[in-house]
């Protein structure tokens, strides 16, 4: 393998640009600041300007895809300092990297078919996160979907992150001569790298399409965590890629579910243009009719998350690729693979950010990356109020990881990425505050109006249906669809506080980040669920008791009354999730 693929970069940032982007760091916290305390509509702001982003990032998306159908001379110039796997041209084809861990067999079986109808895909690999006979489940639907004689299953020894860091140790330790950290990572992966070839040739696995070549190929080793499996993949990602000749890889979760157009309108996105090292699609939620959880979770994607993620496109890049919809240049991946696997805060060894921390090498080494909101893959949502809880404190731990461990990463993008890190790290907390301070006092800390939080609702609104790509949730589903839309909001705003909080609190924690569906799962003793859980039961009273307070002013109540109410909200509010979430779930 061409060495020189373990050096891709993105175009280099000038020191002067990375001064000037530091100088407007410094002056968006003033116009935040501002901007929320100063303003009459700051929600209503809020949501104009995620809109803009919005706007700007699909105009974005849509120039890089005539540029790579149209042929454009300057982008051809461009590619050419972009080192290639192999001397093939620029094209919209990939291949597929599927992780999972104990999935449910049908719904296992509804994602790996998917992708026989997925345009531009050469190649599926699989990769399973188990070697017992619990795990031989997964392996056993992937011979059922891919039961012809182009696909084959190989056992690992041993996960190649934990193989990586070994060899990393043992070159360290035997150089005398004290090389760069970076060149023990590259010898690292290159050995994965090369392993992994011999491992395919010790198989027998050959490529070749005209000669029954394999399509399909699924490995499973001894259980460790999701980025143990996630590494693995990647490695024999680029020894596949560089074997066929494709330059853009597709990594999705055993939950989700592609379209015909996900891989390759997200691989345009990337192949349109040499900055970009990574994109990911938009997602929608395939399970919807499970409970009324998973139905609010479905409107929660179509009215709030579509926007969010935005917000930081507005910057051109993208802050986090979702796993379950991400693509790549696999040129880019040989550099951050080992510090991503490796990643260490504050002498913690980190798991559960494997998304955000990829996005987060990317950027390091100057790639853009892209969110095509226009494109869609399904994806499964969790089925009741604890594993929905559960998921958003996980997914925020990554992102107060990722906003506070590399500060480097905003003199190399816009202030506006800048910008939408601090909304998304300060907002909740204001929020936070603000509820306190009211519960407490009974009058606002700040500047409040109902007329402004509900410009802000209807204008999420009226954009998600006409410009959402997913607007037949909008528009197709019935009158009684759209009785979800203001439970949904507030389904996701109100816990939005004591989640940010919570996680913040307890950001070393994680796991795999999946419960294992294919097997039966225990119920958790109650002293554990309620670790996991107090701070919503906590959270609830509180909001029960604000809700106290705001109807005794509204009735003209006594002193006396409104304290009253304050404490039956309290009470009733937190007992009800404490049976919901600790006793009854």
């Amino acid at each position: 393998m061409d060495s020189s693929v373990f050096h891709a970069r993105g175009p280099e940032v000038s020191r002067l640009r990375q001064f000037l982007n530091f100088l407007g760091c410094i002056l968006i916290l003033p116009v935040y600041y501002i901007l929320t305390a100063y303003t009459r509509h700051p929600l209503t702001l809020d949501v104009l300007v995620t809109i803009f982003a919005a706007e700007y990032n699909r105009y974005t998306n849509e120039c890089r895809r005539r540029k790579l159908y149209g042929q454009d001379k300057a982008l051809q110039d461009a590619e050419k300092a972009i080192p290639r796997l192999s001397p093939a041209g620029p094209g919209p084809d990939c291949m597929a990297a599927v992780v999972g861990y104990r999935e449910d067999p049908a719904l296992f079986a509804r994602a790996l078919e998917s992708y026989n109808s997925a345009e531009g895909c050469r190649f599926v690999l699989v990769g399973i996160d188990g070697d017992e006979e619990a795990d031989m489940e997964m392996v056993r639907v992937f011979q059922k979907v891919y039961s012809n004689n182009t696909s084959s299953v190989i056992r690992l020894d041993e996960p190649f992150g934990e193989l990586a860091v070994r060899t990393f140790d043992k070159i360290s330790t035997a150089d005398l001569h004290s090389q760069p950290t970076d060149k023990y990572m590259q010898e690292s992966i290159a050995h994965c790298c090369n392993l992994a070839r011999e491992i395919l040739t010790d198989h027998k696995i050959t490529f070749d399409r005209g000669a029954g070549g394999i399509t399909r190929l699924c490995l499973y080793q001894p259980h460790l965590h999701k980025k143990g499996i996630m590494f693995t993949s990647f490695i024999f990602s680029i020894v596949i890629s560089d074997l066929l000749g494709i330059e853009y890889l597709w990594s999705s979760d055993s939950d989700t579910i592609v379209f015909p157009r996900s891989l390759r309108s997200t691989v345009e996105t990337v192949a349109g243009d040499p900055s970009v090292g990574g994109g990911s699609a938009g997602l929608i939620v395939h399970n919807e009719h499970d409970s009324a959880i998973s139905k609010l979770g479905s409107v929660v994607y179509w009215c709030e998350l579509y926007l969010t993620r935005s917000t930081a496109t507005a910057a051109g890049t993208s802050d986090c690729q979702s796993g379950p919809s991400s693509a790549f240049r696999v040129a880019a991946l040989p550099a951050v693979l080992y510090p991503w696997y490796t990643q260490c805060v504050l002498g913690h060894r980190m798991i559960i950010n494997e998304d955000r921390h990829l996005t987060t090498n990317l950027l390091l080494q100057n790639w853009t990356i892209t969110y095509v909101s226009d494109t869609l893959a399904s994806t499964d949502t969790p089925t009741t109020l604890s594993k929905w809880l559960l998921q958003q404190v996980r997914w925020s731990r990554a992102g107060h990881i990722e906003s506070f461990q590399n500060p480097h990463i905003y003199t190399l993008t816009s202030p506006l990425f800048f910008w939408a890190a601090i909304k998304r790290e300060l907002g909740p907390l204001l929020g936070l505050a603000y509820i306190l301070y009211y519960y407490v006092t009974g009058t606002s800390m700040a500047y409040f109006s109902w007329t402004d939080l509900a410009f802000r609702v209807v204008y999420t609104i009226v954009y998600n249906v006409g410009r959402n790509p997913d607007r037949a949730g909008g528009g197709k589903r019935g009158i009684a669809w759209w009785g979800w839309v203001l439970p949904a909001m507030v389904f996701y705003n109100v816990p939005l506080p004591a989640v940010h909080a919570w996680s913040l609190g307890t950001v070393f924690e994680g796991g795999w980040g999946t419960a294992m569906r294919g097997v039966s799962e225990k119920e958790g003793r109650m002293w554990k669920r309620i670790r996991e859980l107090g701070f919503f039961v906590l959270w609830m009273g509180v909001v029960g008791g604000v809700m106290g307070r705001i109807a005794a002013g509204f009735l003209g109540a006594s002193p006396e009354t409104t304290v009253r109410a304050l404490g039956w909200g309290t009470t009733v509010f937190s007992g009800a999730a404490f049976y919901g979430l600790v006793v009854r779930e």
